[in-house]
């Protein structure tokens, strides 16, 4: 069984992309969103144009890796650190009829549905909750990409209403399984959200 992992890379006033790589673990492929990246690393660097916006990228790298012989593929932001071992404790919950892992799950998020360590199912779409960083099989995420709600998201919705919550939508439309973890898999490191959000410690990876 083989993964792919993305890592979509946008300029930022404070990079951390260096600290992102040291805790990663596992092989990836960058994908800048801008025409320049600016640090050198040993990893697959994979352009696929110029800046679209963040839903927008997240949709062509997620397909791209959807074109892979991969069996399990994910998307992540440059702004993330790894728990070690993160990915193969992943990649055991993606068992038939999940959707996908959500391998960052915030503190305020495990404070709002008072979980426990280990495994929890999330039951609802859009908005129930936040957090990200999805691990997929590949035949889901094939399927996902073709989903009216997806597409729609894709092709419809201003630059910043497009984030990668509509996929917790979809999947729940499609009656799969929707899983997380605590403690979280990825801590968020990075100042803002791709789309301006400030963050706050609600989201601090739950038990970083």
């Amino acid at each position: 069984m083989t993964t792919k992992i993305g890592v979509m890379w946008y300029p930022r006033k404070k990079e951390v992309f260096r600290q992102m790589e040291q805790s990663i673990g596992v092989p990836f492929t960058v994908y800048p969103d801008f025409e320049v990246f600016k640090f050198k690393t040993e990893q697959e660097v994979k352009y696929l144009g110029g800046n679209v916006g963040c839903f927008k990228h997240y949709h062509r790298v997620l397909t791209d890796l959807c074109n892979s012989d991969a069996d399990y593929v994910g998307v992540f932001s440059d702004d993330l650190v790894y728990k070690k071992g993160w990915l193969d404790e992943a990649v055991k919950e993606l068992k038939d009829g999940v959707g996908f892992v959500a391998c960052y799950v915030p503190k305020g998020v495990r404070n709002r549905f008072n979980w426990s360590n280990g495994w929890h199912e999330l039951k609802g779409g859009w908005d129930t909750a936040y957090g990200g960083g999805y691990l997929f099989r590949k035949d889901v995420a094939i399927e996902l990409l073709k989903h009216p709600f997806i597409i729609n998201h894709l092709n419809n919705y201003e630059a910043n209403q497009q984030i990668d919550h509509a996929f917790p939508e979809a999947v729940h439309q499609m009656g799969l399984k929707q899983m997380f973890h605590v403690p979280s898999f990825i801590n968020h490191i990075g100042i803002s959200s791709t789309i301006g959000h400030l963050h706050t410690p609600d989201n601090v990876g739950a038990g970083w």
